[in-house]
C-alpha cells in the first residue's frame, strides 16, 4: 500500500553535493523543470555551478552549514520540505571525534532550531543509517529492534533521531527519519564510509580489475541501488503525518547479500572472469561491524510502498547506473 502523498514546493537538500545528495538534486531538479516543484536550494560545502546554472528556480549555498550565515541563506527561501543529507560520515566521525560531534549534532541541531524558529513546521527526511545497531548484531533486525550503536557515527545518528522526533512531538517540525543500508555503488571520489568496499568489491567485478576485499567471502551486507534509495526518500517526504509510524522512524529495505553471492552474480552478467584478480584479506573488525548483517524485515518501509531492488542482477545494475 502507497500512503496519500504531501506536496512539495519549496525545497531544501543539505549535503547535495554527496553521493546521494547530488542524485536527489537531480531527481528533484527534474520535478522543477516539469513544474511540479517551485523552488529548489541546494547547499554544500562546494556546488558545481556550472551543472544548475542554466536552469531557473534553483539556488546555490556554498559554505558550511554550521556557519549561521550560510545556514540563514540557505533556509531564506523558507522552505516546505528539506532533505537533510549533510553529515560525516562513518569513517571520519570515527577517525575525527569532534568534527562528527560538530557537524553531525551541532549542525543538525542549528538546523533543526532554524526551522523551527521559522514557524511553518516543514516536512524534514533526515537520512539516518543502519549504523545505529551494534555489535554484536543480534539474529533478526526489523523496525521494533533497540538501537544500540557501537561507532560514534551511528551514536550521533541515533541522538538525532530522538532530537527530531521530540521537535515533531511538539510540531515544531514534521520529521521522518529513514535508516540508511549501504548504498552502492559509491564512487571513489566518494569514500568516505567505512563500508565503501561494498562498492569497491561491484565496480571491480563488473570491471575484472585487481580488488582487495576486506571482507570473506563468508559476508553478509545489506545492499541497496542509488536509484531505489532515492526514491525511496520522494516517497518519505510524500507521506501524510497519519501514515507515519510511532517514533518518525524506520529501517529503509535492502537485500541481505553474501559476497559469494554477489561473485557468482557478477560472474553470470559479466562472464567468468569477472574475478580473476580479485582476493580476499579479511579484517575482522570490519568484518564484525559491516559483514554480520543478520536478516531483515522492513514492514513499515513495505507498508509505505518502499521496496529493495528485487535481485542480485538488478541490484548490480542499477548500483552501475552512471
Amino acid at each position: 500500500m502507497t500512503a496519500p502523498k504531501h506536496s512539495m514546493k519549496h525545497v531544501l537538500i543539505t549535503g547535495a553535493n554527496g553521493y546521494v545528495g547530488q542524485a536527489l538534486a537531480r531527481a528533484l531538479t527534474a520535478r522543477l523543470a516539469e513544474g511540479n516543484i517551485t523552488s529548489l536550494t541546494l547547499t554544500d560545502h562546494t556546488l558545481p555551478t556550472e551543472t544548475y546554472q542554466q536552469q531557473a528556480g534553483i539556488r546555490l549555498v556554498n559554505g558550511d552549514l554550521c556557519d549561521k550565515a550560510v545556514l540563514t541563506a540557505a533556509t531564506a527561501t523558507t522552505p516546505d520540505t528539506i532533505f537533510h543529507l549533510a553529515a560525516v560520515t562513518s569513517r571520519l566521525a570515527e577517525d575525527d571525534f569532534p568534527l562528527g560531534l560538530r557537524v553531525n549534532l551541532d549542525g543538525t541541531t542549528a538546523l533543526f532550531e532554524r526551522l523551527r524558529q521559522q514557524g511553518q513546521c516543514p516536512t524534514v527526511v533526515f537520512s539516518s543509517s543502519i549504523g545505529v545497531f551494534g555489535t554484536p548484531l543480534p539474529s533478526q533486525i526489523d523496525d521494533s529492534t533497540a538501537p544500540a550503536p557501537t561507532l560514534s557515527y551511528g551514536t550521533q545518528k541515533r541522538m538525532m533521531e530522538l532530537l527530531l522526533a521530540d521537535y515533531s512531538r511538539r510540531n515544531w517540525l514534521d520529521g521522518r527519519t529513514v535508516r540508511l543500508p549501504t548504498v552502492v555503488a559509491r564512487p571513489a571520489s566518494a569514500d568516505t564510509a567505512l563500508s565503501s568496499f561494498a562498492s569497491r568489491l561491484i565496480q571491480a567485478l563488473a570491471s575484472a580489475k585487481p580488488y582487495v576485499s576486506p571482507i570473506s567471502t563468508d559476508g553478509w551486507m545489506w545492499l541497496l541501488s542509488l536509484p531505489a534509495c532515492v526514491e525511496h526518500l520522494l516517497i518519505s517526504a510524500s507521506i501524510e503525518r497519519d501514515q507515519l509510524p510511532t517514533g518518525r522512524v524506520w529501517n529503509l529495505p535492502a537485500q541481505r547479500v553474501q559476497v559469494a553471492e554477489l561473485v557468482a552474480a557478477a560472474k553470470s552478467r559479466y562472464g567468468s572472469l569477472a574475478d580473476a584478480t580479485l582476493k580476499y584479506q579479511p579484517q575482522a573488525e570490519l568484518e564484525q561491524q559491516f559483514a554480520l548483517w543478520p536478516p531483515l524485515t522492513t514492514a513499515t518501509a513495505n507498508h509505505l510502498g518502499m521496496h529493495h531492488d528485487g535481485d542480485i542482477d538488478t541490484l548490480i545494475q542499477r548500483a552501475l547506473i552512471p
